[in-house]
């Protein structure tokens, strides 16, 4: 690492990133932009952090974040300016949730699926439809990239609020399922506030990027100085400034972005005050992506033919001893013609925790096991996988943690160096992780003006 114990020179404000993955690289790119002298220290090889694509039997797989939205805000502007936009694809609009063991087809767009495909009785979607479409019209008013938008909703654990307002069949057959399945949470220990903001993208469609979402960070890591294999070890904050140890060097800025998940910004910020300690301690989820190549004269199930992604409430899976939380069919997100089919599933919190130490082949065997129980015989037409294991898939969102994230921008500090951003100061999407670097970058750029 040459020149690391050399201050960033130059008359323009400096600006030390730590992390490279969404929220860190729209914190860098817009500072950059603004005239500030950027540099991103990254500790992996590469950017992007959970937005990973590969190729895998004839497809390009997401390998982290999986299901881009038109509802988003920030990541279409980002994939415009990338030159991305012409990539991006409608995803199959088809849902499948699980009830009584059975599938039930619903499109994303189309509320009265929920009854004609016997998922939710007519009563039964009747309750939900009142009792979501107030949520839902509050929600729209609100900047549903931004958690701290939701903060005034933060007042009540989701699964009783649900329950009361939507009904129990909608929550245990169609709530449950779409948090678990989307963001590997439970709505026991999650807020309402959440709920309102997913109800909000009613109407929003289900996204591809062809060639893969990694491409995005990609190409705007290309735009800036961003160091990989730099692995800091303390984040100072100092009377003019703030110092980044890393290997024996000193890097020097006048300002410093956090984005990297909670427990590593724990051990690197060495001088938290109260409002930081009580955002550091954001729990995650773990999670494992497990995908299936299949045999080229397999054939889809007729339940699952059009079907994008199939979601799973905690205990659909626990009950039989597995923790499949969702499970994407490749062809439905996104077609490729003449590639064999791919199937992509996710295990949620509990799953991933339970094989965590365990090698790819007994995570693989859960998950055949799983697909047996379903559709018999299915795992003879595997003849390829491919797992990414994620210590850290997702912020939980208990009650409390979007009022922590307003108070946290409200009462911050002028005189603050360090300024936090990343997933756990945002939604659980990644739309949500790019606010929280919009948002740092903002602030530097208000206290610290630069001549462009």
């Amino acid at each position: 690492m040459a020149n690391l114990s050399q201050s960033l020179l130059g008359p323009a404000q400096r600006v030390l990133v730590v992390g490279a993955g969404m929220a860190g690289l729209a914190a860098a790119q817009s500072l950059h932009r603004a005239g500030f002298q950027v540099r991103v220290l990254e500790q992996a090889q590469g950017a992007g952090g959970r937005v990973q694509s590969d190729s895998f039997h004839g497809r390009t797989i997401e390998c982290g974040a999986q299901f881009p939205s038109s509802g988003y805000r920030h990541i279409p502007r980002l994939l415009d300016e990338a030159g991305m936009a012409g990539s991006v694809e409608k995803a199959s609009p088809w849902a499948a949730f699980e009830r009584h063991g059975r599938l039930h087809k619903v499109h994303q767009k189309r509320p009265g699926t929920f009854v004609t495909s016997g998922l939710l009785s007519r009563r039964e979607g009747a309750r939900l439809i009142a009792g979501s479409l107030p949520l839902a019209l509050t929600g729209r008013w609100r900047d549903r990239s931004s958690y701290a938008a939701f903060a005034r909703l933060d007042t009540e654990e989701a699964a009783p609020w649900c329950n009361r307002n939507l009904g129990a069949a909608a929550t245990d057959h169609l709530l449950a399922p779409t948090i678990h399945g989307f963001y590997f949470h439970t709505l026991e220990q999650t807020s309402r506030a959440l709920i309102g903001a997913v109800m909000s993208f009613l109407n929003a469609e289900a996204l591809a990027i062809r060639g893969g979402w990694g491409r995005l960070p990609r190409a705007m890591a290309a735009e800036l100085n961003v160091q990989t294999g730099a692995k800091v070890e303390a984040l100072v904050e100092g009377p003019h400034g703030v110092q980044a140890h890393l290997g024996g060097d000193c890097l020097e800025a006048d300002w410093a972005v956090l984005a990297v998940p909670a427990p590593v910004a724990k051990q690197l910020l060495t001088t938290p005050d109260a409002l930081e300690r009580r955002l550091l301690q954001t729990g995650y989820a773990a999670a494992a992506h497990v995908a299936l190549g299949m045999h080229s004269d397999w054939r889809l199930p007729g339940n699952l033919e059009a079907v994008h992604g199939l979601l799973l409430a905690p205990g659909a899976s626990a009950a039989t001893g597995h923790s499949v939380a969702a499970m994407v069919v490749e062809s439905a997100r996104l077609p490729v013609a003449q590639a064999p089919e791919v199937l992509t599933l996710m295990l949620g919190d509990a799953g991933a925790r339970k094989y965590r130490d365990e090698p790819d082949a007994s995570l693989v065997e859960a998950v055949l096991q799983w697909l047996e129980l379903r559709w018999p015989g299915i795992s003879r037409a595997v003849v390829d996988h491919r797992v990414q294991r994620w210590p850290c898939a997702e912020p939980l969102s208990p009650l409390g943690r979007a009022r922590a994230i307003a108070q946290y921008r409200a009462e911050l500090v002028p005189k603050r160096r360090i300024v936090l951003c990343g997933d756990y100061l945002g939604m659980p999407w990644t739309d949500g992780a790019v606010e929280t670097g919009l948002w740092a970058a903002e602030r530097i750029r208000r206290l610290a003006p630069t001549a462009k």
